[in-house]
């Protein structure tokens, strides 16, 4: 995260849910700033404009599968997902909607009103690389970087 910010990289995370869950997300994860960047929005405000895939089919799509099966076959993978697991073991978060337990969510690259990078996680476990969107943000600073020279 730091090394974000020394970019000159804003982070931002939403989650679905109330502030008080999101205080307690924030204590049972202990990552550090945590707090500083996770924003929660119980009304799907941002989840519905930004028209995010949700439904209880998205839990039994392919993609669900092959995210699985590309952390058993990549090197580490399962190790990235024991340590999710074991965070997670003792964490039960409602969300304020019974149909929010079903929205997946996404990632996004934005360089002020420009959308650079955009996800849609298709099903759960279906992330993006997120290799690929810091190098991309690199990119966008350095860009940045050579303009203002």
């Amino acid at each position: 995260m730091n090394e974000l910010k020394s970019s000159g990289i804003n982070l931002i995370m939403v989650s679905i849910g109330t502030p008080e869950n999101g205080k307690k997300l924030v204590d049972h994860l202990s990552i550090p700033n945590l707090a500083d960047y996770l924003y929660v929005d119980p009304n799907n405000t941002l989840y519905d404009s930004l028209n995010l895939n949700k439904g209880v089919k998205s839990l039994v799509l392919p993609g669900t599968a092959f995210a699985f099966l590309k952390r058993f076959i990549e090197p580490d993978g399962t190790k990235e997902l024991y340590e999710v697991l074991t965070k997670w073991n003792n964490a039960i978060y409602m969300p304020p909607r019974k149909d929010q337990a079903f929205n997946q969510g996404g990632t996004f690259l934005f360089d002020g009103e420009q959308t650079i990078y955009a996800h849609y996680d298709e099903s759960t476990g279906a992330h993006c690389d997120i290799q690929e969107v810091i190098d991309l943000a690199n990119e966008r600073v350095n860009i940045h970087q050579q303009i203002s020279l």
